[in-house]
């Protein structure tokens, strides 16, 4: 058939290369002629479209030529070479393994061995096995946080662990032998939190490793899988903080509970975990300060942490209280409070965001730092012109409505 002469839609174009044949068929498609290549693939039927005939008949030579280099490829096996791969198959049959998958594992086991036979190696790994219980990540989790909390830990760390590793065990229904380190960096990649988050899940997977081999459901005397999980790079972040009318409005409609967190975490700078060791014994309202003890303090250095005009209204009622100043899971709640009124939470947002105002109130750094825990350097690297001294006096006005007759000291 030349080029001028009109295709037979009713038989179709056969382009061959050999002896590999691939079919055009000619149809209409909105009044436009229309020439699909039709091959096999995969075991699949493709069809491939084009609006001329020429296009179509190259793309069928290309096809063509691809089935007749396969084939060929094939036909140059020897008799043996077809019986040794068909014997293989047939092997791999039972165990549901693409034969070029188990080259490769065998190919990569053979390179760490230097020499030695991998079924003596196997054998072994087996026998050690022996001595090993297999048991569930979630029953060793469950385990785990039941010795911890005998062991007296704090409820703030068991809620911590407990909450990570609560992803872990839900992600992971499985022996925790079978779980490799890169399967572990895959689910903490696909967990989508910052590198500081990421870090500390993994840290808490490598505690459950550690705590599955003293138990014997892991060899003992070798390292984890979850030890060779790489940390994440952390870079550090950009500073969050909130606007005084963020604040004032979560501040303003939190259970009371919540809102005194609000108020010491706001004006006060302390740490999550500081706040949550403290006792009422600590606040001094006589001198104006709040003592961080060397025990409570993340540093272990005591500090004195000065109160706030306006925070001392939010304490006024609670003077004379005895106790821990707010619950063990404050922080969370808090947290979950802000989130609910759809307020962005960046991590730490309370302390960075005291530490910018009262950086922009009092432009000294020095004093800043020695309220925080902090280096004078990180406050200037990290806090100096996030905030201007409007922004500041609007944030330490922050107070309770109808609060009457209340000593304030001076911060």
């Amino acid at each position: 058939m030349n080029r001028h002469e009109k295709p037979d839609r009713r038989k179709p174009t056969i382009v061959k290369v050999g002896n590999a044949a691939v079919k055009i068929y000619h149809g209409k498609s909105r009044g436009y002629d229309l020439f699909t290549v039709v091959h096999y693939a995969g075991g699949q039927r493709k069809r491939e479209t084009f609006a001329k005939l020429e296009g179509a008949k190259r793309r069928a030579e290309e096809v063509a030529r691809a089935m007749l280099n396969g084939r060929l490829a094939v036909l140059e096996l020897t008799s043996a070479d077809r019986e040794g791969y068909v014997s293989a198959l047939e092997l791999l049959k039972p165990l549901g393994i693409p034969l070029h998958s188990a080259i490769e594992e065998y190919v990569a086991a053979r390179s760490h061995l230097h020499g030695e036979s991998l079924l003596s190696v196997v054998k072994e790994h087996a026998a050690r096995r022996r001595y090993i219980v297999d048991k569930d990540v979630g029953e060793i989790v469950d385990e785990m946080l039941m010795a911890k909390k005998h062991d007296g830990l704090s409820p703030r760390y068991l809620y911590m662990l407990g909450s990570d590793l609560k992803r872990f065990k839900n992600a992971f229904r499985t022996n925790i032998g079978s779980i490799t380190s890169a399967v572990i960096e895959d689910w903490l990649a696909a967990q989508r939190v910052i590198a500081r988050t990421r870090n500390n899940l993994r840290a808490s997977i490598i505690t459950l490793f550690n705590f599955a081999r003293a138990r014997g459901y892991l060899p003992k005397g070798q390292p984890t899988e979850a030890d060779d999980v790489r940390r994440a790079k952390d870079r550090g972040g950009k500073i969050g903080v909130l606007m005084p009318k963020q604040l004032g409005g979560l501040i303003s409609k939190a259970p009371a509970d919540i809102k005194l967190y609000f108020a010491v975490a706001a004006f006060t700078g302390m740490r999550a975990s500081e706040i949550l060791r403290l006792d009422w014994e600590d606040v001094n309202f006589e001198r104006g300060h709040i003592t961080v003890a060397a025990d409570k303090s993340k540093t272990a250095t005591r500090r004195l942490v000065p109160i706030q005009p306006n925070l001392m209204q939010w304490l006024a009622p609670y003077r004379g209280r005895k106790g821990k100043v707010v619950n063990h899971r404050a922080d969370c709640r808090a947290i979950e409070f802000a989130k609910k009124r759809r307020v962005a939470w960046p991590h730490n947002c309370l302390r960075h965001s005291y530490a910018s105002y009262r950086v922009a109130a009092i432009a000294d750094t020095a004093r800043v730092a020695l309220e925080l825990g902090n280096s004078p350097q990180k406050l200037m690297t990290n806090y100096r012109e996030l905030a201007d001294e409007h922004d500041a006096a609007e944030w330490f006005a922050i107070a309770p409505k109808r609060a009457k007759n209340v000593v304030l000291m001076a911060g």
